[in-house]
C-alpha cells in the first residue's frame, strides 16, 4: 500500500468516529503529514461545528507550511455554519491536498478542488475512491433526493 492510500484509510477510521453525531453532513477525517509523519488530525465531530480539516489545522502545535493534507471528502469552498475550508488551508500554507472523493454537493462539487489548485496547492484526487465513497452513502443518496425534488 503506497503512502497516500494509509493515509486516506486513517481519514477513513477518525471520520468514523463521527457516526451518530452529524445528522445531515458527511463523514469526514483529516490527517495532516509533514516528512512522512502525522504532526495533527482530525475530524467533523458535530453537526453544525467545525469540519474535519478545520479540526485538524487548529489541533497544529506546530508550522503547516509545505505539509500534506488528507482528507477523505473534497474540501467545503463555501460559507455555510462554519467558514470553508478552503481559505484555512491555503492560509495556512499547506502545499499539497490528497482528497479520497469529490463532494457531490452542488455547493461544492469540485470547486473545492479548483480553489486550491487555483492557487498553486497540488491536489491529488480519487485515492481509495470506492471506500471514501461507500462511508458516506447515506450522504450521497440524501444529496441525490434532495436533486430530484
Amino acid at each position: 500500500m503506497e503512502l497516500d492510500e494509509l493515509f486516506i484509510k486513517k481519514t477513513i477510521e477518525l471520520a468514523k468516529l463521527g457516526r451518530g453525531h452529524t445528522r445531515s453532513n458527511p463523514l469526514v477525517g483529516c490527517v495532516i503529514v509533514k516528512d512522512g509523519k502525522i504532526i495533527s488530525q482530525g475530524y467533523h465531530e458535530k453537526f453544525g461545528e467545525n469540519h474535519a480539516e478545520r479540526n485538524a489545522i487548529l489541533n497544529s502545535k506546530v508550522s503547516l507550511e509545505g505539509s500534506d493534507l488528507y482528507v477523505n471528502l473534497e474540501p467545503c469552498s463555501h460559507f455555510g455554519k462554519t467558514p470553508p475550508c478552503t481559505d484555512l488551508i491555503i492560509k495556512s500554507k499547506i502545499k499539497r491536498v490528497v482528497v479520497g472523493c469529490l463532494d457531490s454537493n452542488e455547493k461544492v462539487a469540485g470547486k473545492g478542488i479548483q480553489k486550491l489548485r487555483d492557487n498553486g496547492i497540488e491536489v491529488r484526487l480519487g485515492v481509495l475512491e470506492d471506500q471514501c465513497r461507500d462511508l458516506n452513502k447515506k450522504f450521497f443518496i440524501l444529496l441525490k433526493i434532495k436533486d430530484l425534488m
